[in-house]
């Protein structure tokens, strides 16, 4: 029960921070109250694809047996792309894969208005991960949830139950608040800061040929006294393209960012690639440069 108020009064906290009206914060404390605690039913047989494409329906349904789930519902009312946020989603995804590994399953609830619609974004956004296409909209007529798009966002324990209501993708803060439920109420990780260092900053490909693709790794040192989380890596251009270790790095020890560089047209190219990572400077910078012919 304790711990149930803590929830309640931390997302509050969240909510009268950004609310700008009475009405608002009104609305907030009533969501926050009726929806802790209560129980998600969800309906079965629902299909199960990875862009546009029906997948391992066991695959999806791992998802369910989680410690923690995080269920977000999105109907098909308004702009897909305003809605679906895949960009943000794929970033909170792979922080909590970093973060605690096998821990959190992610359960996206979608009603599309337009199927080839949602093809389009999930290869524009590069979104992998299996989403529910819900067309007749079963689990929102099983739980009746709010109309608010802010408050159509959960994190459940193992028996379905909310622990939190609130969108992160939409308010940083209501991650922060995920993340201490599902670390067990202490410090997360990112909160830990570590130093790192770099074998070098700047790679050059010399010359390569346009639409082939190039790679050059990057080696991290964790030089800290804490174990180094690598959050995401955010490319300049969708021509790059990074990939690295998702598990956490011990102090002492070292981890390679392997970085793609694709160039999708002639010329000289300096392009970028951004590491998040919890060191005091929050992101490290790396660099590929390089020129192009046909």
């Amino acid at each position: 029960m304790r711990n149930r108020v803590f929830i309640i009064s931390a997302v509050l906290g969240v909510c009268f921070s950004a609310c700008k009206n009475d009405k608002r914060i009104d609305e907030a404390t009533k969501m926050v109250v009726e929806w802790t605690g209560k129980e998600i039913i969800f309906p079965e047989n629902t299909p199960c694809y990875i862009s546009d494409k029906e997948t391992l329906q066991q695959f999806c349904d791992d998802n369910f047996q989680k410690e923690f789930k995080i269920l977000l519902y999105v109907d098909s009312a308004g702009c897909s792309a305003c809605r679906l946020m895949l960009s943000q989603w794929k970033h909170i995804i792979e922080e909590a894969d970093s973060l605690f590994p096998g821990k959190v399953g992610f359960l996206p609830f979608f009603q599309p208005k337009n199927i080839n619609e949602i093809a389009y974004l999930f290869a524009r956004d590069k979104f992998k991960h299996p989403v529910f296409m819900d067309f007749k909209n079963v689990v929102n007529q099983l739980n009746q949830f709010p109309q608010s798009q802010l408050f159509q966002c959960f994190l459940l324990d193992s028996e379905n139950k909310v622990l939190v209501i609130g969108n992160p993708a939409l308010n940083p803060k209501i991650w922060e608040i995920y993340k201490s439920q599902i670390g067990g109420n202490v410090k997360s990780e990112t909160g830990i800061l570590t130093t790192v260092k770099v074998d070098k900053t700047i790679h050059s490909y010399g010359t390569i040929r346009k639409d082939s693709t190039s790679s050059a790794d990057f080696s991290i040192t964790n030089i800290g006294n804490a174990p180094l989380v690598i959050l995401r890596v955010s490319g300049s251009c969708g021509c790059i393209r990074a990939t690295w270790d998702k598990q956490p790095i011990a102090p002492g020890h070292s981890t390679s960012i392997r970085v793609e560089m694709t160039p999708d047209e002639t010329g000289q190219f300096n392009k970028t690639a951004v590491v998040y990572c919890n060191t005091n400077e929050s992101s490290v910078m790396l660099t590929v440069v390089g020129t192009s012919i046909e």
